[in-house]
């Protein structure tokens, strides 16, 4: 019998478990994301990889971890992308990841899933879980709750401008499969025009 269904149940666990010991270096923000997104990545992963042939196990493991380091600190403090990679390296070991599997999930999906600066993951695993992440930013309530909550002490326009930025870079960078875009896209073109429209308040 496969060990892979074990490890993923393992990860998983570790990773509820992060999120529930409530660190308090961690930003009001940690429990939404807990309760509302993480999870939603790692089930819109899950479809992705069914749908094109990806492990499972792999692509759901990076959906858990993608936003892992918000657990135990402010997304702002600078060291906050070393501490995800380190914090997903040590989980996905304790799970029984081997060192090939982590290179994939660490240094590709985790590293390079919000598609700054024109890089794009290179491995299916990491092109699964940027376009999961980018799907759970389009059809949830994801904006809605950055702007309103997350940006509530940010004036309005500079709320809308860095969503706009953001939702663009989602639908044109972020998703990985022309299909899935085209699915997409009217909850983009929804989106777009409410972060766009200066007027709407």
């Amino acid at each position: 019998m496969s060990a892979t269904p074990h490890k993923l149940a393992k990860l998983e666990q570790a990773v509820r478990q992060t999120y529930e010991a409530k660190d308090p270096q961690r930003a009001a923000w940690a429990d939404w994301l807990y309760d509302t997104h993480v999870f939603t990545v790692a089930d819109y992963a899950q479809s992705l990889a069914e749908r094109y042939d990806v492990p499972v196990y792999m692509c759901r493991a990076a959906a858990v971890l993608h936003d892992i380091a918000d657990a135990s600190m402010s997304r702002f403090d600078p060291n906050h992308e070393q501490a995800s990679m380190d914090i997903a390296r040590q989980l996905l070991d304790a799970a029984g990841y081997d060192a090939a599997e982590i290179g994939i999930i660490v240094d590709d999906a985790l590293k390079l899933h919000s598609c700054h600066d024109g890089q794009r993951p290179d491995t299916q695993v990491g092109k699964v879980l940027a376009t999961a992440d980018a799907l759970a930013h389009l059809q949830t309530d994801f904006y809605t709750y950055a702007t309103e909550t997350m940006m509530d002490d940010m004036p309005i326009d500079k709320r809308r401008a860095w969503a706009a930025k953001k939702i663009r870079r989602d639908f044109n960078d972020k998703i990985a499969y022309d299909a899935i875009r085209e699915e997409a896209r009217p909850y983009y073109e929804k989106l777009a025009a409410h972060f766009n429209n200066e007027d709407r308040v």
